[in-house]
């Protein structure tokens, strides 16, 4: 099955929400890297905030259809976050700007 056009739109919808996480995930910079040992806190900010929306996504799939997303589905969930990576990095790239 893939994505109907009223789970695509609500989904499009929910990763421009998830932009205004990188400010939280910013305030926790220092703490989180002493957990996860990171060497660049952008990276990992990048890569948990995609994990998430991928999640997220997967998530609201399996509540409104009841099953897991086949491998057509996942691909596809993976292009709607990928074609937000720029979005995701501007908005980083403006916090450190206005913390410096």
């Amino acid at each position: 099955m893939v994505l109907d056009p009223l789970i695509r739109k609500e989904i499009d919808s929910a990763i421009k929400n998830w932009c205004p996480n990188v400010t939280l995930l910013k305030k926790e910079e220092s703490r989180s890297q002493k957990v996860w040992k990171f060497k660049s806190g952008s990276d990992f900010i990048y890569g948990y905030l995609v994990g998430q929306m991928e999640g997220y996504i997967a998530g609201m799939i399996v509540g409104r259809h009841g099953k897991i997303p086949d491998a057509g589905e996942t691909k596809e969930i993976r292009k709607m976050v990928e074609i937000r990576a720029e979005e995701i990095r501007q908005v980083m790239s403006n916090h450190e700007k206005k913390e410096r």
